[in-house]
C-alpha cells in the first residue's frame, strides 16, 4: 500500500475564495475622505477669519483692505441713522466714529437689538468705493467710500470696558465732539 497524502489526492477540491477588491478600496476611500475633510476645514479656517479694525484703523488701511472682508468697530452718530429698504430687505445707513475718524456704513438686514447712537457696534463687511445712496441718509464722512455690512453685533462686556477704559474714554470724547459738531447738539 502506498502512503498518500491529501495533497496528492486527485479528487476535486473547492476553489480558493477570490479576494475582493473591497478590502483594498475601503481603506483608500477612508484615507481620501480624511484628506478632503482636512483640506476643507483648513480652507474654512483661513477664509473664515476676519480681521478686527476700529474705524480709525480701517480708514488708515483702506488701500490695503480695499474689498476684503473685515470687522469694523465704531459708535453710531445719532443724527445719521436712516432706515429703509433695498427691495424687500431692510437696510440701515449710518455713520460711525472711533479715534477721530468717521465711516459711512450701509448695513443690509435688521439692526442688532441693542443698536443705538453712541453705543459701539461691531460690523462684518467690506469697503465699497461709492457714495451710499440710501433715501434719507446724509453721509457724514462723504469721502466716496462706505462700509457695506451684512452682520451687526452690539456687545456690552464689562471685561472689555475695564481693559480698555482709557482708549474707550478718549474715543467717546472724540465721538461726542464729532456728533455735536455734525448734528448740532
Amino acid at each position: 500500500m502506498t502512503d498518500t497524502s491529501p495533497s496528492d489526492d486527485l479528487a476535486p477540491q473547492a476553489p480558493r475564495p477570490v479576494r475582493s477588491g473591497r478590502r483594498r478600496i475601503v481603506p483608500i476611500l477612508i484615507g481620501v475622505g480624511v484628506i478632503v475633510a482636512v483640506v476643507v476645514l483648513a480652507a474654512n479656517l483661513v477664509g473664515g477669519s476676519l480681521f478686527f479694525y476700529n474705524a480709525d484703523e480701517a480708514v488708515a488701511r483702506r488701500a490695503e483692505l480695499h474689498d476684503e472682508r473685515f470687522t469694523l468697530q465704531g459708535a453710531p452718530i445719532g443724527c445719521s441713522i436712516a432706515e429703509g429698504f433695498d427691495g424687500d430687505h431692510p437696510v440701515v445707513a449710518f455713520s460711525v466714529t472711533f479715534g477721530g475718524e468717521t465711516v459711512d456704513v450701509v448695513h443690509f438686514g435688521d439692526p442688532a437689538e441693542l443698536f443705538q447712537a453712541g453705543i459701539p457696534v461691531v460690523l462684518d463687511g467690506a469697503w465699497v468705493q461709492a457714495r451710499p445712496s440710501i433715501a434719507g441718509f446724509d453721509p457724514i464722512a462723504d469721502d466716496g467710500w462706505h462700509f457695506a455690512s451684512d452682520r451687526m453685533r452690539v456687545k456690552h462686556d464689562n471685561d472689555y470696558k475695564n481693559e480698555n477704559d482709557d482708549r474707550l474714554a478718549e474715543s467717546r470724547e472724540v465721538g461726542e465732539a464729532t456728533a455735536d459738531a455734525v448734528c448740532g447738539t
